[in-house]
Formats: structure tokens, C-alpha cells, sequence
């Protein structure tokens, strides 16, 4: 099943997926749209797609709909359901963690209704995903329509990072994005999005006019993302030249002590050498299972000195505002890329996770893709 995060609403754990009517009919399938699903969330080869439900809700604002898509593979991982929310009126679309808002007593108007999201939500999201937040309505990431789109500030422990969120205009439900264009092809619309972001540290300048481009969203804490790093370098070193290989920080830190000091640390060694990020990643990995927070900095320190790095730049650096400031875009990032879980890829675009159950697939896709060709 497709990893999904769950809110705690009144006490209550609600999946925000809708049913059929004993009576309804089946749902029409629009292939157009289960096209658009399908690029929107983790690859797996001969992936089946369908609809099994698309509810209409009119509000004040407009309509949106909640669209439930079935995927089955191969993959116990990924085969599930993925619930849509689509705002007709804005012509956006939100993945990700929906559910049902506790029963309000008559209509709200829009103060109120962001005076209760104000209230309630941060509540409910710390009790269900142990997350203090904080909601901000400034500059959204999207404009209002049939949903009225805020900013769940985050804290990281460190400082906070965004990620985006929205409520129905009538109060029915609330959803963690990532929230997309409807007329977007997903799959270009990330490949461009992490193609200029100043956040994707390039590790192989070798590699810099490859045809593939593979960017990894972990976390040095992440036991999957030890794991998976074998076969995924291994894929890379035999596409030779024709594939590139990026990093992105996406530290866990409910679960993950020591996680954002080792991606700060990350960050400031590859300010001074991006070539140095795969060593540095490779040597927490040999000591993940004895790491402790306090043995984070001196062995960060240790590797600058060792590597010949400029010490005193790491020093002015490490857990200093600049690199906090990085990784929080880093997450930020991986918010919106739609990454819930460690490791993610994105190759070319195409969102890739499951390889530490098969791998066997991932270098035929790269192949698919160096030569043009949809994987």
C-alpha cells in the first residue's frame, strides 16, 4: 500500500477516501485524467489505473470534486488508492494526506472558517503526525477557488520549513498538498522544476549533459536509504555518462534525531566541494547504526579536515542561519514534489520509490529514458 500519513480529527483516524453509494453507478473512466494521476505519483511498470469514485461538492465558491484512483502492480508498496481533490474553479489538483473536518453547525463564512483552520488544525496535526505548525495565510501556494489554499508552517526543531495545505471553501475537508496545475504534464513539470533549482546539489560535473537526470530526496538517519543506495549507484555507474545524479536533504526529524544536523553539515561540505556529498553520505552510512547526535559534529569535522576542506568555512557554516536556511528549502522542496517518504527519487522527472524491494527494473527505465522514450 502506498504510504499515505493519516490525521488524528477528533480523535478519530479518517482516511480521506469516499465510497460509492450502494445504488451509484460506476464511475465514467477518463483516461486523460488517470493519465495525469499516473504521472503525478511513483512509477511502477505495467501499473493498471482506475476510478472508483468521483463525488462533486458545490460551495458558495465553485465546485470541486474528490476523485479516489486504484493502482495495481507488483509492488505491495505502491498498489492502492490515491485520493484527489480537484478544484474546478482554480484548475488545480491536490495529492496527498485529505480528510473529513469534524461536522460544523451552519454555514461559515471565510473569517470564520480560517479562524476554526487557525484553531483546529495545528491541534490535530500534532496529535496525529507529531508536527507543532502554524498556519499562514500569506501568499498561498495557489490561488483560491473552490478550496482556499494556506501555508502549514512547520517546525523542524531547527527553525520551520512550508508545506502547502488547503480547506474546502464549505469546511468539509482539509488537505496537505502537494497541489499541482490540472493542465500540467507532471512528469516535465518536476524534471524543470528541480532542472533550476539551486537546491539539487549535482555530484558528478562529469555527468553535467547527461540525458538522465536522477535526483534523490533521503536522509542520512534513513535505513532505506542505505539500503537502496547499492543498486541505485550501481545503475548509475553502468549508464556511464548517460545519466546524472543529484541530492537533495529531506530530513525526517520526528523520526530522525540526528538527521538535519548531518544534512546541514552535508550542505556546508558540498558548498565547498559538491563531488565530496556522495563520500560524506556513504561514510554515515557505514556508521548509521552507531551514530549519535553528539558524534555527528566531530565526525563532520573530522571528514572536512581529512578531505582538505577549509575548516574555518565549514565551522562559519555548520547549523549556522545559511545552511539551516538551505535545508528548510530542501524540505520545502520535497513538499511540493509531493516526497512523504525516505528515499525518493525523481528520474527525468518520473517519480521512482520501492527500489530496496526490486531494483531489478530501474536500469531498463534509465535506458527507456537516455534514448528518448517513455519508461
Amino acid at each position: 500500500m502506498r504510504h499515505r500519513c493519516l490525521w488524528v480529527l477528533a480523535g478519530v483516524v479518517i482516511a480521506a477516501a469516499v465510497g460509492l453509494a450502494a445504488d451509484a453507478p460506476p464511475p465514467a473512466q477518463d483516461p486523460a485524467f488517470l493519465r495525469y494521476v499516473e504521472r503525478a505519483i511513483a512509477y511502477y511498470p505495467d501499473s493498471t489505473f482506475r476510478i472508483t469514485s468521483n463525488e462533486r461538492a458545490r460551495t458558495a465558491s465553485g465546485a470541486y470534486r474528490l476523485v479516489e484512483v486504484e493502482r495495481a502492480c507488483a509492488s505491495d508498496q505502491l498498489t492502492g488508492s490515491t485520493t484527489v481533490i480537484v478544484d474546478d474553479v482554480a484548475d488545480t489538483a491536490w495529492f496527498g494526506s485529505a480528510a473529513k473536518m469534524p461536522a460544523l453547525e451552519g454555514a461559515l463564512d471565510p473569517v470564520a472558517l480560517r479562524t476554526f483552520v487557525e484553531e483546529f488544525l495545528p491541534e490535530a496535526i500534532r496529535g496525529s503526525l507529531r508536527l507543532n505548525v502554524t498556519v499562514d495565510w500569506n501568499d498561498p501556494p495557489c490561488r483560491a477557488g473552490a478550496l482556499l489554499p494556506f501555508w502549514l508552517r512547520i517546525d523542524s526543531g531547527y527553525g520551520d520549513y512550508r508545506r502547502a495545505a488547503a480547506v474546502t471553501s464549505d469546511g468539509a475537508y482539509a488537505v496537505m498538498g502537494p497541489v499541482y496545475p490540472l493542465d500540467a504534464d507532471l512528469v516535465r513539470y518536476r524534471h524543470e522544476l528541480l532542472r533550476s533549482s539551486d537546491l539539487v546539489v549535482w555530484d558528478r560535473v562529469e555527468a553535467e549533459d547527461a540525458a538522465v537526470s536522477i535526483v534523490e530526496f533521503s536522509d542520512l538517519e534513513c535505513p532505506a536509504c542505505r539500503l537502496t543506495w547499492p543498486n541505485v549507484k550501481q545503475a548509475i555507474d553502468d549508464a556511464g555518462g548517460r545519466a546524472k545524479h543529484g541530492m537533495v536533504s529531506f530530513p525526517l526529524t520526528t523520526i530522525h534525531p540526528w538527521a538535519f544536523r548531518s544534512a546541514s553539515a552535508s550542505w556546508c561540505i558540498s558548498e565547498q566541494r559538491p563531488s565530496l556529498l556522495l563520500p560524506f553520505k556513504e561514510l554515515f552510512y557505514e556508521l548509521q547504526t552507531e551514530m549519535e547526535i553528539s558524534q555527528v559534529t566531530p565526525t563532520a569535522r573530522d571528514f572536512v579536515a581529512a578531505n582538505g576542506l577549509d575548516e574555518v568555512a565549514f565551522n562559519d557554516c555548520y547549523l549556522k542561519q545559511a545552511s539551516l536556511d538551505a535545508v528548510h528549502r530542501q524540505l520545502t522542496l520535497g513538499q511540493a514534489m509531493g516526497v512523504n517518504a525516505t528515499p525518493t527519487y525523481f528520474v527525468n522527472g518520473w517519480m521512482v520509490m520501492g527500489l530496496g524491494q526490486d531494483p531489478a527494473w530501474f536500469p531498463a527505465m534509465i535506458d527507456r529514458l537516455a534514448a528518448g522514450e517513455e519508461p
